[in-house]
């Protein structure tokens, strides 16, 4: 009997080939998302900090000049955070898209496998069938040796 050959095996390499560049994309896409993450956290605790010195400073007093600088870093500062909040909300759909992207790519792999499979086990199911075959020959054969030998020995 023939060995195993697999039809599909080219398809199975491209689709393992997708599959691990749609994981290396969604790990990338992660490691984006946590930056932006901490570049949002960043900037919020720098809000916050500024804030809390604006407070005790308009406590002790503050001049117009001084007010109006630190109202217009303020605001710069909530600018930041609100651009790394974007980044932040396109850093997610991305991970969103890279996440899907790498289910379909596991998926269409899998369909593959399966496949593999199941041929691997009509092939192995032929090579049974077809070794039963020599056996029930290879013992049709001997009975009927036998009978010719013991018909041979005693005449009728």
């Amino acid at each position: 009997m023939k060995a195993f050959h697999f039809t599909l095996e080219a398809v199975g390499t491209v689709r393992q080939r997708q599959e691990q560049k749609a994981m290396e994309h969604y790990a990338q896409s992660l490691i984006v998302r946590r930056q932006a993450v901490e570049k949002l956290e960043a900037a919020e605790r720098e809000l916050s900090a500024c804030w809390q010195e604006w407070r005790g400073r308009l406590a002790a007093g503050y001049t117009a000049a001084e007010a109006a600088q630190a109202h217009a870093y303020q605001r710069s500062l909530a600018q930041i955070r609100d651009e790394c909040a974007q980044a932040l909300a396109t850093a997610e759909r991305r991970v969103n898209a890279t996440l899907k992207a790498m289910l379909v790519a596991r998926k269409k792999r899998e369909i593959v496998d399966k496949c593999f499979e199941n041929q691997k086990a009509r092939h192995q199911r032929e090579v049974a069938r077809g070794e039963q075959k020599f056996l029930d020959d290879l013992a049709g054969r001997r009975g009927n040796s036998i009978l010719a030998w013991k018909s041979a020995e005693s005449p009728l």
